[in-house]
């Protein structure tokens, strides 16, 4: 066993990814292609999220051997690591940038068919895209590796063989291959899974101190896996990178307590709006019954008012009915007397009508 400091920190991984053959042994073994040259394009290797979410992205131009025809190609690889379960979206757009990125193509020479004159066009370059992660895609997904390409049908669905470096196809899709390390092989047999097993988080010595792994210098006889280990082992001994590494905790200490003071602040200001909500709510709900109260009264105002109209007409009408008794009875010879006797009313009422 040798005591190797653990490559899922930033740094180690970083200074394991610097390393030209250490890098063509873990991204050739991943892809399963020999890696012939290879370069580092980006410097951005860290990127921290407004929400604190760290995502480490190295960016790379590789010209790759296919194994079985030999062939060579020029690509980009990008290699993303990440432990949150929200990063899609931003896998996704750091991905979109490589699409759209001129440096990720190649300016190549043609020939005009009928005039034989030279012109330049860019061609871009087919993406790799592998994504180390901290954590599974759950249920039903628990492998190591996972491996994603294109694969064309026709109406009938029919798979269609199109040549592999066609240059349409090739530029608008992706390859993808996902890792995920809470998967990695207990017992690995295959070669790639055997270079993987240096991300394997069982190896920790210390789970308070997890800065330091275990590895079984024996579990591979290749060279490939001795690169890796060595590469991390210089890593250890290197005084700068234990500062480095200090200043990782540090930061990742204080990434973890912005996002949980960004949380709590989150549910705080959820548990506002609820409550403000529910005070609006219940405002509209008194001005609705406030209206609802006002229209009964305006109702009820209204059947007074009904009421008081009617009941002026029946006044009115008995009004004229006495008028036409008290004249009809003058004109039969009843004295004013006698008619207020006999319809009940007063004397003067009588005269006022009769004069």
């Amino acid at each position: 066993m040798v005591k190797v400091y653990n490559p899922i920190y930033d740094t180690v991984f970083k200074y394991l990814m610097e390393d030209d053959r250490a890098a063509k042994v873990l991204l050739g073994s991943i892809l399963d292609k020999k890696i012939k040259i290879l370069t580092l394009k980006n410097n951005d290797y860290t990127i921290v999220t407004e929400d604190g979410v760290k995502i480490v992205r190295l960016d790379f131009c590789a010209t790759i051997i296919d194994k079985k025809t030999k062939a060579e190609e020029v690509v980009t690889i990008e290699l993303q690591k990440a432990f949150d379960e929200e990063e899609v979206v931003r896998f996704r757009k750091y991905l979109g940038r490589q699409y759209q990125n001129e440096a990720n193509t190649i300016k190549i020479t043609k020939k005009h068919r009928k005039t034989e004159d030279e012109y330049v066009v860019q061609k871009p370059m087919h993406i790799y895209a592998i994504y180390i992660l901290g954590h599974g895609l759950g249920s039903g997904l628990e492998y190591s590796v996972l491996k994603g390409k294109y694969v064309f049908e026709d109406l009938d669905g029919k798979v269609v063989e199109i040549p592999k470096h066609h240059e349409f196809p090739n530029g608008l899709t992706h390859d993808l291959y996902i890792v995920q390390i809470p998967h990695l092989a207990d017992k690995p047999k295959k070669h790639v899974e055997k270079l993987l097993s240096i991300f394997d988080q069982r190896q920790i010595i210390d789970k308070d101190n997890p800065k330091y792994i275990n590895i079984d210098e024996d579990k591979d006889s290749s060279g490939d896996y001795k690169t890796l280990i060595t590469r991390l082992y210089k890593a250890t001994v290197d005084e700068d990178m234990r500062g480095k590494i200090e200043f990782e905790e540090e930061m990742e200490r204080k990434f973890k307590r912005f996002r949980y003071e960004r949380a709590e602040l989150t549910d705080a200001l959820n548990e506002a709006r609820g409550m403000i909500s529910d005070q609006h709510n219940q405002i509209l709900e008194q001005q609705n019954q406030l209206t609802e109260q006002q229209n009964q009264l305006a109702e009820q105002q209204n059947l007074l008012t009904e009421q008081q109209n009617q009941l002026a007409e029946k006044d009115k009408q008995m009004a004229e009915t006495q008028i036409t008794m008290i004249k009809f009875s003058a004109s039969l010879g009843a004295s004013p007397e006698q008619i207020a006797a006999q319809l009940g009313i007063s004397v003067e009422m009588v005269k006022r009508v009769l004069e």
